[in-house]
């Protein structure tokens, strides 16, 4: 998700607005020419390999293929990465690598071409095909060693190739340290590309393992700085190669998601990220959920924080996709809780990600597509990428799109039907918005206004025109959305927003607030969608808006007047037999026209006259008590509230709360008021 900034006049605006197209929703086991995200794929490891296409004949291996990938289509994705070479073999005929055990047990050609039947139904279904290969490593175990060993591939290699231990098995992997090793690795990349239409080279994390680091002699070892400048000869060798045989192939690499880990294997992200000649893209692996116990005690984000910081480095604007762990779903683990306590991980996951500019994903791996456990994650993620799509909910329509105006910057490319326009997790205020119908706007309008920080609840505007500042630095805090005209029959407008210290609020709907106005908490993303009346609302919708409805303070025996307070909080004292002799209340919010009325009992004069909105009731400097009170609204506000109130009296304590003008409190008994609460209550 890259931010395009536009020019910020009206009439630019309007016309994005006239010349968006709408697309009509793609069925199941197509891929969606248009989506938003650059890359939905899945990780088709060795062991899947292994799994589901070895030792077969090629009209059944066919069929497996076919089943794979109707299988990733299923899940909404776009992109297959095939795991073409594991251990220093091949999943295709190779002159540089021997015959893979992954897709024929003893080495032999299969009598017919893995990985050109794998392009050829990929391309035919619709689906990307990524070339994956691990560029150094040669086996993982004592077996896997012994079998590369036993072909002539050890012998033609041995002067570049570094044996090492991993607690009892040993490894093997080319040196990085040498040209014939690069050499090797760039001929195996280039002879893919030259053979095979593939849509990119994709190495994965495996450069500089630790085991390996570790088994040299502490005065051989390769600083950092080496790791990094060897594997880099690599990287950018290999960039020249695949460009050299066809430009239009891309080179990514996923390196592993903690950052100081990926650079000590060797992994120079902050120069791939900031130079050209290495990289098309980047897709680190970021297998941590939001609650992760650190050793403190303390829960840490790290998902977010990692997203973030990834992000972060990518000075060239790189596009930068997340590697998700399919394969930790429901895991329980002692230190990342995540797992286990929620079955919305990976939806979570890629909405903290989408908000914070990524532009697809990758889930590792495909045998977990097929695993009950995974089921209602992959569920949620699809919901989520629905929405995006704009498929999200079933009976919305495309009839609906915005774009905001975001601190930092500038205006966003337009979004339509429950995308999120704005961002997430990088604390950037929405500053102005402007929304338009489509295909609908024939049949009515869409109105909106927004509640701005320093103005207040700016005036109603409609149909693309700027509600907000621009240029000013000034937040928005709250927005209402409402449909008119023949539309308004039809359909609900729904819309949330991502607040400051709040994250999503529930949903809004036909022109109630959403957001935080009198909070002053900053909209940082928004999302509106249109549903056709008596459809289905998107999500919740119990509390789209924060706000304080209600405000008061109270003159206290001693203290004087005492600080405001808001909302069911308590103003006065208890336990201290001090009186209230004094209180001012008054409406905080004015969504609703109306006032708040109230009149308090008070020693010696009785009940005074009722007064509104602020103006003191009882006595200040006379030393009278306050013994009861009566409050209710009137206008507008009165539909939509109820006012509840109850006080803390002498003797009796806190007594029961009444509503809407009954009276709190005693009179006739010289009973002092000592504390109140009053809080408005949406009516049923």
């Amino acid at each position: 998700m890259k931010y395009n900034k536009i020019v910020a006049y009206v009439v630019s605006l309007i016309m994005v607005f006239t010349m968006l197209v709408f697309v009509p929703e793609e069925k199941i086991l197509t891929v969606k020419a248009d989506s938003l995200h650059d890359k939905k794929a899945c990780w088709v490891s060795y062991q899947d390999i292994y799994n589901e296409l070895r030792d077969k004949n090629e009209a059944d291996f066919r069929s497996a293929v076919t089943k794979m990938y109707d299988n990733i289509l299923a899940n909404r994705m776009d992109t297959v990465i095939m795991h073409v070479r594991a251990m220093g073999d091949a999943m295709y005929p190779s002159q540089y690598y021997p015959w893979s055990t992954y897709i024929s047990s003893n080495r032999k050609n299969p009598g017919y071409d893995p990985l050109k039947i794998m392009v050829e139904i990929a391309h035919s279904k619709g689906l990307k095909i990524e070339a994956w290969v691990n560029p150094y490593r040669l086996s993982l175990s004592t077996t896997t060693t012994d079998s590369f060993k036993a072909t002539n591939y050890y012998t033609k290699y041995n002067s570049f190739i570094y044996e090492y231990k991993n607690g009892d098995q040993t490894c093997l992997v080319l040196d990085p340290s040498k040209q014939e090793a690069r050499d090797l690795i760039s001929n195996g990349v280039k002879e893919i590309v030259t053979n095979y239409d593939v849509d990119a080279i994709h190495f994965d994390d495996y450069f500089y393992v630790s085991a390996m680091v570790n088994s040299y002699d502490d005065n051989k070892r390769p600083s950092i700085q080496t790791r990094k400048d060897n594997v880099n000869k690599l990287i950018k060798q290999v960039y020249a190669t695949i460009k050299s045989v066809n430009p239009d192939c891309e080179f990514g690499i996923s390196p592993e998601g903690n950052l100081d880990n990926a650079r000590n294997q060797g992994a120079d992200i902050d120069t791939w990220l900031s130079n050209e000649g290495y990289i098309d893209y980047i897709m680190p692996q970021i297998y941590w959920t939001d609650s992760y116990k650190l050793m403190s005690g303390s829960i840490s984000t790290m998902f977010t924080d990692r997203c973030k910081a990834w992000q972060s480095i990518n000075v060239l604007d790189k596009p930068i996709y997340v590697g998700l762990a399919l394969y930790r779903v429901g895991e329980k683990n002692s230190t990342d809780l995540g797992w286990s306590a929620s079955n919305n991980n990976l939806a979570k996951q890629y909405e903290i990600a989408y908000g914070k500019g990524y532009d697809g994903y990758s889930l590792f791996r495909y045998e977990w597509l097929n695993k009950s456990i995974s089921k209602t994650e992959l569920k949620n993620l699809n919901s989520y990428i629905d929405l995006l799509d704009g498929k999200f909910p079933s009976n919305a329509n495309s009839y609906v799109s915005y774009i905001t105006h975001v601190q930092s910057y500038g205006w966003q490319s337009a979004k339509t039907d429950g995308v999120l326009s704005g961002t997430t997790g990088e604390a950037k205020r929405l500053e102005a918005i402007s929304i338009s119908l489509g295909d609908k706007a024939g049949e009515g309008g869409i109105t909106y206004r927004t509640h701005c920080q320093s103005y207040g609840w700016k005036p109603w505007v409609c149909d693309g025109e700027i509600s907000g500042t621009m240029g000013e630095s000034k937040r928005l805090e709250a927005i209402q959305i409402k449909l008119t005209g023949i539309v308004a029959e039809k359909y609900d407008v729904y819309y949330r927003v991502h607040a400051q210290s709040y994250g999503w609020l529930d949903w809004a709907k036909n022109g109630q607030a959403a957001g935080t106005a009198t909070y002053g908490k900053r909209l940082e993303a928004i999302q509106i969608v249109l549903v056709e009346k008596g459809g289905k609302a998107p999500g919740n919708i119990e509390n789209p808006y924060a706000t304080r409805n209600v405000s008061y303070s109270t003159h206290v025996q001693t203290y004087g007047w005492m600080d405001k307070v808001y909302d069911g909080a308590v103003a006065g004292t208890s336990g201290q037999a001090k009186r209230l002799e004094g209180i001012k209340i008054s409406l905080v919010d004015n969504l609703y026209s109306g006032d708040i009325v109230y009149r308090t009992h008070c020693q010696t004069y009785g009940w005074l006259d009722w007064v509104k909105n602020g103006e003191l009731s009882g006595t200040s400097g006379q030393s009278k008590r306050l013994e009861a009170i009566e409050i209710k609204l009137t206008g507008e506000i009165s539909n939509y509230y109820d006012v509840y109130y109850r006080v803390h009296c002498q003797t009796y304590g806190w007594l029961d709360w009444v509503k809407n003008g009954e009276m709190a409190g005693t009179s006739g008994q010289s009973k002092r008021l000592e504390a109140i609460e009053i809080k408005l209550v949406p009516k049923e």
